[in-house]
């Protein structure tokens, strides 16, 4: 079987993704009872540990996922790559990583959905998706998929992946507590970067095959 998921299972995942996208958007626009019901819960949840202490130190780790930081990390990722010779992979990451992230603004742009009342941390700008979170969500898509691209040993591909996902939920938690985004604007970057990530990826690998079977 090969290292890489089928296309047209990618496709299936991709366009499922942006079905429920456009779903949960359109929920959110309409203000529905139980979207409402679930963010308050999350901000009530979460209240009790908001002191001075926790809040510097949970601001300090979501600024590890703010738009500069993560221009650092696609910079990092593309001067390992081009250390591998492998200079077209790295420009291509840094280009479709910035494509990817310029998608959400501009989502976010287009829905204008106010962020929470009563942030800790002084910001602007609109709410949904959350742009730390979506960004963190493709940034590890990213590092798994040049996993597989180098045949990482399994072992480190799953460890790395795991670790991924941890770090993709603090981010999104760090959002929820520093109240500049709500549970669902975490939910709604993971099914735009899903369905974006994977609907990129299937269509790059179907062109592939196509050119492949052409030659």
């Amino acid at each position: 079987m090969s290292k890489y998921a089928h296309p047209y299972s990618r496709s299936i995942l991709g366009s499922a993704s942006l079905f429920l996208f456009i779903l949960w958007t359109i929920l959110i626009k309409h203000h529905a009872s139980f979207i409402t019901a679930v963010d308050q819960g999350a901000i009530n949840l979460l209240h009790p540990l908001i002191d001075p202490t926790n809040t510097r130190i949970i601001s300090s780790i979501s600024n590890l996922a703010s738009p500069i930081m993560m221009t650092v990390y696609a910079l990092a990722i593309a001067a390992y790559l081009g250390h591998k010779q492998q200079f077209r992979t790295g420009l291509n990451f840094l280009i479709l990583f910035s494509a990817f992230n310029l998608l959400n603004h501009v989502v976010k742009s287009l829905i204008e959905r106010p962020r929470p009342l009563h942030r800790l941390v002084s910001i602007g700008g609109f709410s949904f998706p959350s742009g730390h979170t979506f960004a963190t969500i493709i940034l590890v898509y990213s590092i798994t998929a040049l996993t597989k691209r180098f045949d990482f040993s399994r072992k480190s591909q799953i460890t790395i992946a795991i670790i991924g996902w941890l770090l993709i939920l603090l981010v999104a938690f760090t959002r929820i507590f520093l109240h500049v985004h709500f549970f669902s604007d975490t939910i709604g970057s993971l099914l735009l970067a899903t369905a974006s990530w994977q609907l990129f990826t299937a269509t790059s690998e179907l062109f592939r095959k196509h050119k492949k079977l052409s030659t």
